[in-house]
């Protein structure tokens, strides 16, 4: 057999294990993005999901932020003729120890997986490690607001013998027991209202409620960052 045949022999067989190696490499490459593509859309209806309860929760958050602005400045400029309502909804955010449960998904099942490098977006990945922080930010705000509740607000109203039961009402579609509302006692509300310690509750908790509202805004920011980069990524 001569060189020349046998260099092209070599070369033949040089390329058909490069051809093979690429291919291989090829068909990889495919699986992996065919899995980012699978992951992109759990991670999309997840945060779809996540931005809708943020919102939502939002939503009456501000209300109940409202409810607590309406009787300070009841408190302040003196009984209303909706002073009944509007102490019945302070009532009820002073007593409900709201959180936010946006549940686990693909984004946990992604992060202890430790395969989060398999998105091609550096920014996605940055923002999905960032997200449980940002989160953390509203949680934290929430907790503290729950210990309020029980550690402030229910024992002033037991030791004051505040009625809540028509407040927490509200929280159920069938309320068994009978109703004393405070919004019909215009002594119980008159005797509320003019309490400083009431109004010193209120205006903390007040406080604490506007600086959750930030942390909602910087949630909810994320979450459509998110949602935007998990589009581009995907197209």
């Amino acid at each position: 057999m001569g060189w020349p045949r046998i260099l092209a022999e070599a070369v033949v067989v040089v390329v058909s294990i490069l051809l093979a190696f690429g291919i291989d490499a090829w068909w990889q490459d495919r699986q992996v993005r065919f899995e980012e593509q699978q992951i992109l859309q759990g991670l999309n209806e997840e945060f779809l999901s996540s931005h809708e309860v943020l919102e939502r929760h939002m939503a009456l958050h501000l209300r109940n932020l409202q409810s607590l602005e309406d009787v300070l400045f009841m408190i302040d400029s003196g009984p209303s003729n909706d002073a009944g309502s509007i102490v019945e909804a302070a009532l009820l955010e002073m007593v409900t120890p709201t959180t936010s449960d946006l549940g686990n998904g693909t984004l946990d099942a992604l992060l202890g997986s430790g395969r989060l490098d398999i998105l091609t977006s550096r920014a996605l990945r940055s923002q999905l490690a960032a997200w449980e922080g940002v989160m953390s930010e509203v949680w934290d705000d929430q907790n503290d607001n729950v210990k309020m509740v029980y550690e402030l607000y229910v024992p002033y109203f037991v030791s004051e013998n505040v009625p809540v039961g028509a407040s927490m009402r509200q929280w159920y579609d069938d309320w068994p027991i009978p109703l004393d509302p405070i919004s019909e006692d215009p002594d119980a509300i008159k005797r509320l209202l003019e309490d400083p310690k009431f109004r010193v509750l209120a205006e903390i908790r007040y406080g604490y409620k506007r600086h959750l509202t930030g942390e909602f805004k910087a949630a909810i920011a994320a979450a459509e960052a998110i949602l935007a980069e998990i589009e581009n990524s995907a197209n």
